[in-house]
């Protein structure tokens, strides 16, 4: 998905973050378990969220003990949502060309 400024601003990558970043409550755990680092996480999140307008993930910040957590926005579970429906609406549309 790009913008209006022929940006790139959602994909696949993106809604993979959302979703484990929305089933560990932590952008962490979630970059961990898709074998990227946090900061990279946090760029890619950060970039989408410029390009968009809106927040993807709102952020705690945890102290020296940790303690921090990370939770999708509606907005974000809603983008993934119709990002994901649009994907099955094409892989069936692929499913049916000869």
């Amino acid at each position: 998905m790009v913008n209006e400024k022929g940006e790139a601003v959602f994909g696949n990558g993106l809604a993979e973050l959302l979703e484990e970043i929305d089933k560990h409550n932590s952008m962490l755990e979630a970059a961990e378990h898709l074998g990227m680092s946090y900061r990279y996480a946090l760029h890619r999140i950060t970039l989408a969220e410029d390009r968009l307008g809106q927040l993807l993930v709102t952020r705690v910040r945890g102290g020296a003990k940790g303690g921090g957590s990370s939770k999708v926005t509606d907005y974000g579970k809603e983008i993934v949502k119709r990002y994901r429906n649009a994907q099955d609406d094409v892989d069936k549309i692929l499913d049916k060309t000869p």
